[in-house]
């Protein structure tokens, strides 16, 4: 049984990539702010998403946090299913690790145990966050080649959500055999969703897409001044889309990353409808 595990991003939270917004979507996440009401909404609209899922959780087990900025997330805990949280990153995880690059966990809890000692960290998500903190948060081009070594380097299963509310940026990711379930989409108000349950993202527009197995999805928002007219200069965020990469290598042994295509979705009517991301195939990069 798949365990719930969602989360909203609102407009000034995360902007999605191209091709995954339906045109209602892209005519609100390219405004440069959001007027009060428009906000309002925005958190009502995350909310009822977050309270709906909640509901169909297991009360025993199940966690829900409103962020505000049309922002939250829940997840069902277990051995599988953890959160982490350290000095404004969350982290929600899926799956199960046995090797973080340069840490063994199965050995560490192992030693723990033989120690009569607690476990280095509690759960996958914290050594998530552990590693996250050296990725270099100065720069987002650093951090994301940071981020794609670490993940090319990892052992076992997993899909999760960081959310670094201090630096603004959203990274999700799903390992490369794509053994842990995870689906996106964009709701036609322009708020992005991610989840481990396609049918807990039911309000998106194209329908929610599986996340592509092997690849890390980084936004940032950067702060600009911007001149809204008779209002003067404002401090607000860019609306540069969400990058969608791989870390999976071009070969074994070599330095460079497979390539992520957008392949159009075509309803039952022929009209084209957005697109789903995959990774290039070795044979695709060889061919190229």
């Amino acid at each position: 049984m798949v365990l719930h595990m969602l989360a909203v991003f609102g407009r000034e939270t995360a902007h999605p990539p191209v091709l995954i917004e339906s045109e209602e979507a892209l005519k609100k996440t390219h405004a440069p702010m959001l007027s009060e009401d428009e906000q309002a909404a925005e958190d009502a609209a995350c909310a009822k998403i977050i309270d709906t899922v909640f509901s169909a959780a297991k009360p025993a087990s199940r966690h829900k946090q409103l962020m505000g900025k049309g922002s939250g997330f829940l997840y069902e805990a277990s051995p599988y299913c953890s959160y982490a949280e350290r000095d404004g990153v969350h982290v929600i995880f899926t799956g199960e690790v046995s090797e973080w690059p340069g840490i063994d966990v199965v050995s560490s809890a192992h030693d723990a145990f033989v120690r009569n000692e607690p476990p280095l960290e509690a759960n996958d998500a914290a050594w998530l966050l552990d590693f996250y903190g050296t990725f270099g948060r100065g720069a987002s081009e650093s951090t994301t080649e940071r981020a794609l070594e670490c993940l090319a380097r990892v052992k076992g299963t997993f899909a999760f959500i960081i959310y670094d509310a201090v630096h603004h940026r959203v990274l999700a990711a799903r390992d490369s055999d794509g053994v842990q379930p995870l689906f996106w989409g964009c709701t036609d108000s322009g708020q992005l969703m991610f989840g481990s349950v396609a049918d807990d993202l039911d309000g998106c527009n194209p329908t929610a897409a599986p996340f592509p197995a092997g690849t890390l999805f980084a936004s940032e928002r950067h702060t600009v001044a911007y001149s809204p007219g008779a209002y003067g200069w404002v401090i607000v965020d860019d609306d540069f889309p969400g990058l969608i990469m791989s870390f999976q290598r071009t070969k074994e042994g070599a330095e460079g990353w497979r390539n992520v295509k957008a392949i159009p979705r075509v309803t039952s009517k022929g009209v084209v409808c957005g697109a789903v991301y995959k990774v290039a195939s070795a044979q695709n990069m060889d061919s190229a």
